[in-house]
């Protein structure tokens, strides 16, 4: 069963992400996602994303980046695991270590019939741009 709607994936392609997915444990990875210039030390990673059972009716809350990322400033990265912390995930022999973002609030909250795999990717941009929220 895929994990979205065929419009979700026309907008994947249209964008020209690239993916893969593991049916069984609702991953979807994208694989080289180019992160924000001087951010971090790495150019890219791979980011997973659990998609709920009742997707589209709920969104992603939380992601996972191989390798783990590091600030090109040293500092830390809050709510995020380092390799071999808990909740990290593994997918095709590696490690992907959590990045702990939730969006239930205000305009971050997830909308039913208007939210879908767009809206994951603009999380996860955010996400990136602003390593110190929580």
């Amino acid at each position: 069963m895929p994990l979205f709607l065929d419009e979700d994936y026309k907008a994947l392609e249209e964008r020209g992400v690239t993916f893969v997915e593991d049916e069984t444990h609702r991953f979807f990875v994208i694989q080289g996602y180019k992160l924000p210039e001087g951010v971090y030390k790495q150019d890219y990673c791979d980011v997973l994303i659990v998609i709920p059972n009742n997707y589209p009716q709920a969104g992603n809350d939380m992601l996972w980046t191989n390798p783990r990322l590091v600030r090109t400033d040293g500092k830390a990265i809050p709510q995020t695991n380092e390799p071999g912390g808990g909740d990290n995930r593994m997918f095709q022999g590696d490690e992907f270590c959590r990045w702990s973002r939730h969006w239930n609030q205000g305009a971050s909250v997830w909308r039913p019939g208007k939210d879908g795999v767009v809206t994951i990717l603009r999380r996860i941009d955010w996400a990136f741009k602003r390593p110190d929220a929580q």
